[in-house]
Parts: structure tokens; sequence; C-alpha cells
């Protein structure tokens, strides 16, 4: 096996929070159930001392379950990760970059998990799952209402 030490990247999680969790259920069972997600990010801060920048990204996630017309859930979670990044080997463009894509990225797996969870607890079945989201798409998509 390889020493960690060698295989550390310069970018890191430091801590991870559930800013906001919302979940509403209506007591109803059906199979046909229309399931819009919607999701978006934001950069919160980045500071800086004299070896490291340090930033907070937000991940966001909004579901919405239909049958026909009728509202059968709905859920909203906004996950908070804080990272970490060496300016000796990183500067603050790329350290950026790095927190609006590994940031996300590491945050969507989380939120999964989080969602999967608690929907499996709230009596879905099947649990509801995040799909794999194409960061780069949603970050330029992003860029492009700003």
């Amino acid at each position: 096996m390889i020493e960690i030490g060698n295989l550390k990247a310069d970018f890191q999680l430091v801590s991870t929070r559930v800013v906001k969790f919302e979940l509403e259920t209506k007591k109803e069972e059906s199979d046909e159930i229309e399931v819009e997600l919607k999701c978006d990010y934001d950069i919160e801060e980045i500071k800086e001392n004299n070896e490291i920048y340090i930033g907070a990204v937000q991940f966001k996630a909004a579901f919405e379950g239909k049958k026909k017309n009728k509202k059968l859930f709905k859920i909203h979670i906004v996950y908070e990760g804080c990272f970490a990044g060496k300016k000796e080997k990183l500067g603050l463009e790329d350290f950026k970059n790095m927190l609006e894509l590994n940031g996300i990225i590491t945050l969507t797996h989380l939120t999964r998990s989080y969602i999967m969870s608690c929907t499996a607890l709230a009596g879905f079945n099947p649990p509801l799952r995040l799909p794999l989201i194409n960061v780069h798409k949603l970050r330029e998509m992003k860029h492009k209402t700003m």
C-alpha cells in the first residue's frame, strides 16, 4: 500500500453541515409519482491567511413529487462544506475552481446519502436518490445566469 502522505490532495474538506432540511409528505401511496428536482450552489465566502485559503460552498436541492397535479411530497436541503487549500500549491483562482468543482461534487455525494437515509426513514419505498449531476454543466448554467 502507498502511504497517504504521498497521496493527500492540496484541497481538503474541513467540515460539513446541513444548513436546512425540510420534508413534507401527504398520506397517499402511489406508483406513478413524477419527481422534479432542481439544484443550485453558492460560494459563501473565501478567506485566507499566510498558509491557506478557506472557502465555504453550499449545495442546494429541491425535490417535488406529484401525481398528475397533486403534490405528494416536497424536500428542500442546503448542505454546506468548508474546504481548505494550500497557498503554496494553489493560486486563488485555482482554489475558487476547486471549490466550484470538487467542493460541489463532494457535497452532492453527501446530499445523496442524506436524502436516501431520510426518505427511507420517512417511509419512501424506494427511497429517493439524487442522480449523478454534471457539475461542469451546472457551473456553466450558473455562470450564464449571473
